[in-house]
């Protein structure tokens, strides 16, 4: 039976934002998720979207991450800003997560946050989507893209717990930025998932 291709656009999720100036303050209800790093000290996020309405049936052929770049406004930034997607790995709680905690009194192993790259590694470099923002580019009130087509399959097929995203910057000096987080208010602005399946 020929299968059909259906798009679906997800914009309920959670995030929180990571700072490490702050380690154990928790950033739930921020209109605004950031990276990259000022005054030396980083910035990380989390990010969930719920794929319960997919399974290991559904084979996904797209999935893409959108992001609002909204900030420093008018401004560019001494370096560049390499925004890169790993996989959690572990659940995280949004109530409790924080740059030293993943939960009610339960530490991350790696302050900041702990990951897998996208070939498996603990802590590694190789990112499963990423973008450059220049330096010298101001943020121009829109949305950027960023293909997490493979990391959306490994969680769609059970390959995975679904655990999310960590958005980070490849380096984290001199290159702070901000997007809009979930709570921001606007649909139009919010983070966005936006996939293509078929059944």
């Amino acid at each position: 039976m020929k299968k059909i291709t259906l798009n679906a656009t997800l914009t309920s999720a959670i995030d929180n934002r990571l700072r490490e100036a702050s380690p154990d303050a928790v950033y739930q209800d921020s209109t605004f998720i950031d990276l990259g790093g000022i005054n030396d000290a980083g910035y990380r996020d989390m990010m969930g979207f719920d794929l319960s309405e997919f399974n290991n049936t559904t084979e996904v052929t797209s999935a893409n991450l959108f992001l609002y770049w909204y900030y420093p406004a008018g401004n560019t930034r001494p370096d560049d800003t390499i925004v890169e997607v790993y996989r959690p790995a572990s659940s995280w709680n949004t109530s409790y997560v924080s740059w030293n905690k993943k939960d009610k009194n339960v530490a991350w192993k790696n302050p900041g946050g702990d990951w897998y790259d996208k070939n498996g590694v603990s802590q590694g470099d190789t990112p499963y989507a990423s973008i450059t923002l220049k330096g010298s580019e101001l943020p121009d009130n829109k949305y950027y893209e960023l293909d997490v087509t493979e990391l959306v399959k490994e969680y769609v097929s059970g390959k995975y717990e679904n655990t999310g995203v960590l958005i980070k910057a490849r380096t984290e000096n001199n290159n702070y930025i901000a997007f809009y987080s979930i709570e921001c208010g606007i649909e139009t602005q919010k983070p966005k998932l936006q996939l293509e399946y078929l059944i």
